[in-house]
């Protein structure tokens, strides 16, 4: 199972997107091992131009596996952010959850420094995408 991050739906629904997201979203969904979560499903969905738009992608994102954010998952991205926080590294509490959500459960597929930073300091299995 992948957890695909909104730095990627980003670029496989953008008509121009990068082709290197394009063909490994697709992959994945013919696989049926793409799943998003809550903050990734709200951060694309409000990227919408239209209503329509937002309506199908509401849709797509509602037929995908849901990663729960649940009180473990609140909970580790606070300890997480604690610790990169006393070590001068602040990063999105979005992201937090987001490769929280992840932890265990799924490969964090990206195209996002920040997810390098959260996979080197608690072994996050991620992979990022070389977006072009």
């Amino acid at each position: 199972m992948f957890l695909v991050d909104s730095s990627v739906w980003i670029e496989f629904v953008r008509p121009s997107g990068s082709p290197v997201a394009k063909k490994r979203v697709r992959h994945l969904m013919e696989a049926g091992a793409a799943a998003t979560c809550g903050i990734v499903t709200v951060e694309v969905l409000r990227g919408a131009k239209r209503r329509e738009d937002f309506r199908a992608l509401a849709e797509a994102f509602g037929a995908l596996p849901q990663l729960s954010i649940d009180d473990g998952v609140i909970a580790r991205a606070s300890a997480w952010g604690f610790e990169l926080d006393r070590r001068g590294t602040r990063l999105p509490t979005t992201d937090l959850i987001i490769a929280s959500a992840a932890f265990g459960r799924a490969t964090l597929l990206h195209a996002d420094a920040d997810f390098e930073t959260i996979a080197a300091a608690f072994g996050l299995g991620h992979e990022r995408l070389p977006i072009e």
